[in-house]
């Protein structure tokens, strides 16, 4: 190619001076052969290389959505064995991410060896398609073998596991930025164009897992439709092949950069690795934020992790274009300014929504996600148009409304950072693989740390208030390091200035502990006092006026008093128990259930499992709770319900659980098949289980009807056995009596009628069964739609 002239240069893009009149950008043949690739991708000519690279771009797009299909199926397989506490699923993700980063480092060191990258990527996609069809028996028998294992034993399984899909996906990166780079000769297009079609393909495939393929196909299916996609992807990477000419840009392969590229990369890794650290930091507090606004929802995860990825592609496939014409000096200044922007867009973003939450509008949006216990619903299909139309509109979206406005404007920033920390990586034309590689491992390595240190340790330690206060504060510290804005230089005394006066505003403006959450609960009764403990696994508000209590765990009400639900669900369970002597409460809630076995002198021991240690410690802060957690008969337990039947041997006369609403998050894990049969195992004989809180479900009333021979269902639980169901009316009696006449008839009302028999499988007749690696109940899009349909289907037909 040859170099044109500076006139046919400057006309490429007006904006960008002729070469030789700035002298921070030198006159090369290597920024006028740049200018002309402009030309040819930005200005709207259609070259044979655009042809090339197309079929490479749809590879890569189906490469992300197939990953993200299995983290996300993976993660909530994995759960079933190794729980769902904050520790076991800091554990799992960062066992991911770690893979990702060690495949990525491998990769780059195999792009720059391999003497046909095309072939090496097929090898990879198509050990990725055999690893997901023998994923899930490899999961099943890991959970088994580890049920009893330390941290340490599950983290070293987990690694087992992941250790081999996560790496070939970490490759991936890195081998097709060589491929597409050897096409464009352009390595920050190729990142930017890559990254962003990746990661667009993950977003997308994480709302598609969870909101269409988990219910229609399960979380097995999902996983054998993406493993078949990458074998699809191998042959496709090998027609690609096929189609490539070698018409690379001139340039000197593999000539160095010298000393200062090679100081230039250690920077960038030193650089990368701590914006990797901050914006983990930023998703996991979003995480907990978002997902109290919307009730643990079994969407939440895959409605903020999409946004999340939606924002680091929109800002990857953004920074090229802004790039365009500018000189290498300039990128570490645009980098530092982005930082200082993720910090700026976060502080506005908490503070702003911190101050309009106190009324006004989003104070009522806010309320209005909280007082719905469904995200999103589908009430807006059930009824019609009406004065409710404009929630019931809001609650169908409002899961992904919540992530896009917290979080779209940051992760755009951040997503336009990699592509330009990548290029200042590159040490040497024609190692653009290993440069790409160590970049994004440094990246993950951040990512890793970040997640453990602000999961684990910040948030316990202060609070969400405080770790966003300090995350924001460091990111405006940025704004000190770029000596020039675009192509202003900015003094340092105006940027020591503007940081500090922008810091201190943020100290001066930013919630304080509690505060935050403290406006996104309704509180449910006034006057009241309010109890406030966020820990490791938990935020929880209690609230207190009188007798009157009312236990939000992550935003979701977990009981209250007076109960007569509860109570309800625990007089039924211990009257058709023979001998209620050893009983199991899974979830404390209020203490309602656990406080109604108390009252019986026959029960000598009850065991209570509760998931949030944090919950236990807030509910102690009241006498009559903490009374109840101090008897002697009561043990506490603070752990995962089902793998605490997995792990104990003990037999129970009775198990009583209401630990969750079956549309959270993760309650399939307590619905299933599966665990009903571990619950059978643990009980004796004649022992009863009471599955409360499902509602009139007919999944899960189908579901224990599978496992057990005789079953009892109410409006609001059910009752199970292995042994035919006679309840004590003695019993029922004494129980009932400890109350006040009114409360007694609120209980009556609960426990009238009661299906079971013939009448009980009619009803549940034709209704799937949940199983573990098919969680219907708790993904219940699908069900609802299918019932909808059916219910119109039969409606039409009536007509």
């Amino acid at each position: 190619m040859c170099c044109p002239s500076s006139d046919e240069c400057s006309t490429i893009h007006p904006d960008f001076p002729i070469l030789g009149s700035d002298p921070e950008i030198p006159i090369s043949a290597e920024n006028c052969i740049f200018r002309v690739r402009l030309r040819s991708y930005n200005c709207g000519v259609r070259s044979p290389r655009n042809r090339l690279v197309t079929p490479l771009l749809a590879v890569f797009f189906l490469s992300g959505l197939t990953s993200l299909i299995c983290q996300v199926a993976w993660q909530r397989l994995l759960t079933v064995h190794y729980g769902v506490g904050a520790v076991s699923i800091a554990l799992i993700v960062s066992v991911y991410m770690f893979g990702l980063g060690i495949g990525s480092l491998l990769g780059g060191r195999l792009a720059e060896r391999t003497p046909d990258p095309y072939v090496l990527y097929a090898v990879v996609e198509v050990a990725l398609g055999l690893s997901g069809f023998v994923s899930l028996p490899i999961i099943l028998a890991l959970g088994r073998l580890t049920v009893d294992s330390t941290p340490i034993v599950a983290f070293a399984s987990l690694f087992a596991f992941l250790a081999v899909p996560t790496i070939l996906m970490g490759i991936s990166l890195p081998l097709l930025t060589k491929i597409f780079v050897s096409i464009t000769g352009d390595f920050m297009y190729s990142v930017s164009r890559l990254y962003f079609i990746n990661t667009l393909g993950a977003s997308i495939g994480a709302v598609f897992t969870s909101y269409i393929l988990i219910s229609w196909l399960g979380l097995n299916g999902s996983v054998y439709l993406a493993a078949a996609v990458d074998l699809v992807l191998a042959a496709a990477i090998l027609l690609s092949r096929r189609n490539v000419r070698q018409e690379m840009l001139p340039r000197t392969a593999g000539e160095p950069g010298g000393d200062s590229a090679a100081g230039r990369g250690r920077v960038a890794y030193a650089l990368v690795f701590v914006t990797g650290l901050i914006a983990i930091g930023y998703e996991i507090v979003w995480y907990r934020v978002i997902g109290v606004l919307v009730k643990d929802s079994p969407y939440a995860f895959s409605s903020i992790l999409a946004v999340y990825l939606l924002g680091i592609a929109l800002g990857s496939l953004t920074i090229n274009r802004y790039m365009a014409g500018k000189p290498d000096a300039h990128r570490k200044d645009i980098f530092y300014f982005l930082q200082f922007l993720v910090g700026l867009s976060v502080m506005v973003t908490v503070a702003g929504y911190y101050l309009l939450a106190q009324s006004g509008p989003i104070r009522s949006l806010t309320h209005l996600s909280f007082s719905s216990e469904m995200h999103p619903s589908l009430d807006l299909f059930a009824r019609s148009m009406g004065r409710h139309s404009f929630e019931d509109a809001y609650l169908l979206v409002d899961v992904l409304l919540w992530p896009l406005a917290f979080t779209l404007v940051p992760c755009m920033l951040t997503g336009a950072s990699f592509p330009l920390i990548a290029s200042l990586a590159l040490k040497r034309r024609g190692c653009e693989g290993s440069a790409i590689g160590t970049t994004y491992f440094f990246m993950v390595l951040g990512n890793v740390l970040g997640g453990l240190l602000t999961g684990l340790v910040l948030v316990p330690a202060i609070g969400t208030e405080m770790v966003l206060l300090a995350f924001t504060s460091l990111g405006l510290m940025f704004g000190l390091m770029p000596r020039a804005i675009g192509f202003r230089r900015v003094p340092a005394a105006y940027r020591i200035t503007g940081v500090l006066i922008l810091v201190l505003a943020n100290v001066v403006a930013f919630p304080r502990r509690g505060a935050l959450y403290s406006v996104i609960h309704a509180a449910p009764f006034t006057p009241h006092i309010m109890r406030f403990q966020e820990g490791l696994d938990a935020v929880v508000l209690t609230y207190e006026d009188g007798d009157r209590f009312r236990n939000f765990i992550n935003g979701q009400g977990h009981g209250y008093r007076p109960g007569p639900f509860f109570l309800a669900e625990g007089i039924e369970g211990l009257s058709f128990s023979p001998s209620p002597q050893k009983v199991l409460v899974i979830g404390f809630g209020a203490g309602s259930i656990t406080e109604t076995v108390l009252a019986l002198p026959e029960a000598q021991q009850i065991t209570v499992v509760e998931l949030s240690g944090t919950a236990i410690t807030n509910l102690l802060k009241f006498q009559v709770l903490a009374d109840i957690l101090h008897d002697g008969r009561v043990r506490v337990v603070v752990d995962d319900g089902r793998r605490y039947l997995e792990r104990t041997r003990e037999q129970f006369d009775v198990i009583l659980m209401d630990p969750l609403r079956i549309t959270s998050a993760y309650s399939g894990n307590l619905n299933s098949r599966q665990f009903f049969s571990l619950a059978r195992s643990r009980m004796t004989p004649a022992g009863v289980l009471m599955a409360g809180g499902i509602g009139d479900n007919p999944v899960i009333r189908r579901t224990l009807l599978e496992e057990f021979h005789f079953v009892r269902a109410y409006a609001g639980f059910s009752l199970a056995s292995p042994a035919p169901l006679y309840q004590s009316t003695e019993r029922r009696e004494r129980l009932l009596g400890a109350y006040p006449a009114d409360v007694q008839k609120e209980i009556e009302a609960f426990t009238k009628g009661g299906l079971e028999g013939k009448a009980l499988e009619a009803a549940t007749e034709g209704y799937p069964v949940n199983e573990d690696w098919r969680p219907i109940s708790e993904y219940y899009l699908g069900l609802q739609l299918r019932q909808r349909s059916s219910s119109s289907t039969s409606t039409a037909a009536a007509r």
